[in-house]
């Protein structure tokens, strides 16, 4: 697509807008847009330095967020003014690089720019898609429809699919692994450079479900999370696996970018809005219903050194989330959900729906304890304490049980719940400690607890099968109750 049709396009869209002016705030979201910030409409690129300074390129320029002040750095470069800046990189130096259309590779160091005038021209490097650093500082430069070309900070070296194994000239995204292997997303598939050989992965060869890969992230594992317009991949040495709407929740198979969290949670950005995914089986859907994300059709998504994430759309603006979801599941003892219970996070509650699942927000390295509440049942655990929360938090789970209410001489109320699918139980009294005794059918003794402490586990999956009397005794008395372990 050339520049004035772009431009056309973006007029056009602009005219049609009707977002008023504000900064919107719901919970932990906030809103920029023109009137609000120093932004275009369109947020193409996003890094955050090592001062934490956030730099966004748009298609009018850049622009860069320090605390709350929003600086213009079209009015500072010539070369900026109503450029589209397409891709941000931070090299060990804290050196921006800066990828553009029509200018190539800018540096600049916070007071002076760089230019390469000879060698975009030379090497024809316009539309200028991503630039990754490897281990040695060498930058590798997606080029649109130019290949790919590799920068030591002396020679630039170019290559392309007709004079290497690149499966194309149309680079879309590069990332390097642990391996300081070079993993270069194109728009006919992936292609991975050791700086010797090629390796290539399409649909014809791999579980790749598409060939255009817009966004490879890579994990501390040396996990690659591939984003591509048939669904999300992880690709664990030669291991494939892939989500897509068929299987998951992923709101769109078209997916535009990829971040990780704090946590090592995956945040992904979609043409029907954004989603986190833990990597394993837990997802949830962020969209224009359920937050301020403007309209669906987000192209970047970034997590800062706060742990906010940063979500850049087509024609709308930019959205931050500074909050941390805290999610998971109520069930009871036979791993059935449970609808309906209060979890309470602070001064925030939280409901569990039809499938046992609640959903909380909470600030970054915030303290917090979840407790469950629901009459006439006991939880195990019974509240759960998090400590300093930085990123999403999954799995905070709660097994509810009605309980069995033992009997006896003792004045005081004790439960025993009995997770036996688990393989173990709890029992919750007032004294803070007990003697517990299991007697079998026959009146043998099998197992003594002398010092049991209130509501901690006691497995039972190694104890031999059979009808057991369970004795409870503490300085109020004693109780009992039985039970059968089949």
């Amino acid at each position: 697509m050339n520049k004035a049709f772009r431009s056309f396009l973006i007029l056009v869209l602009f005219s049609v807008l009707t977002s008023p002016f504000s900064v919107v705030r719901s919970q932990s979201w906030t809103r920029f847009t023109m009137q609000n910030s120093e932004l275009g409409n369109s947020v193409l690129a996003m890094v955050s330095d090592k001062k934490n300074n956030k730099w966004f390129g748009t298609e009018l320029g850049m622009a860069r967020l320090t605390g709350k002040t929003w600086t213009d750095f079209a009015m500072f470069n010539e070369k900026l003014k109503g450029q589209y800046v397409n891709c941000l990189t931070v090299d060990g130096n804290n050196m921006l690089w800066i990828g553009t259309d029509d200018y190539g590779v800018i540096e600049f160091d916070g007071s002076r720019w760089t230019e390469h005038k000879e060698e975009m021209k030379r090497l024809q490097m316009k539309f200028i898609s991503k630039i990754a650093i490897d281990k040695n500082d060498v930058k590798w430069i997606g080029v649109t429809l130019g290949g790919l070309v590799r920068y030591d900070g002396r020679e630039w070296t170019k290559y392309t699919s007709s004079d290497s194994q690149l499966l194309s000239d149309f680079i879309l995204c590069v990332a390097v692994d642990r391996a300081n292997r070079k993993w270069i997303g194109t728009n006919d598939g992936l292609s991975v450079f050791d700086e010797r050989r090629w390796v290539s992965y399409t649909t014809k060869n791999s579980r790749l479900p598409h060939n255009i890969v817009p966004a490879i992230i890579i994990d501390k594992e040396n996990v690659k999370w591939i984003a591509t317009l048939g669904g999300l991949v992880r690709l664990s040495g030669e291991e494939w696996t892939v989500w897509d709407t068929e299987n998951s929740p992923l709101p769109c198979d078209q997916i535009n970018d990829l971040a990780f969290d704090p946590s090592g949670a995956i945040w992904m950005v979609t043409d029907k809005g954004a989603a986190l995914f833990d990597g394993k089986d837990s997802w949830h859907v962020y969209n224009s219903k359920t937050t301020v994300l403007p309209g669906d059709i987000h192209r970047r998504v970034m997590v800062d050194g706060q742990g906010s994430k940063w979500f850049g759309s087509n024609m709308q603006g930019l959205t931050r989330f500074s909050g941390h979801p805290v999610m998971g599941r109520v069930v009871d003892e036979k791993g059935m959900p449970v609808a309906g219970v209060k979890i309470v996070c602070g001064n925030d509650e939280a409901v569990t729906d039809a499938g046992g699942e609640y959903y909380l927000e909470v600030a970054t390295n915030a303290t917090v304890t979840l407790t469950p509440g629901d009459e006439g049942r006991t939880f195990e655990p019974e509240n759960r304490k998090l400590q300093t929360v930085s990123g999403a938090m999954f799995h905070q789970d709660f097994v509810a049980s009605s309980g069995m209410v033992a009997e006896g001489t003792s004045t005081e109320r004790v439960v025993v719940n009995p997770y036996l699918e688990q393989g173990y139980i709890t029992i919750t009294m007032e004294s803070p400690v007990a003697e517990v005794e299991f007697v079998n059918a026959k009146g043998e003794s099998i197992r003594t607890i002398p010092q049991y402490k209130n509501e901690a586990r006691i497995t039972i999956s190694r104890m031999p099968k059979s009808n057991y009397t369970l004795f409870i005794r503490t300085a109020k008395g004693e109780k009992r109750l039985q039970f059968n372990l089949k």
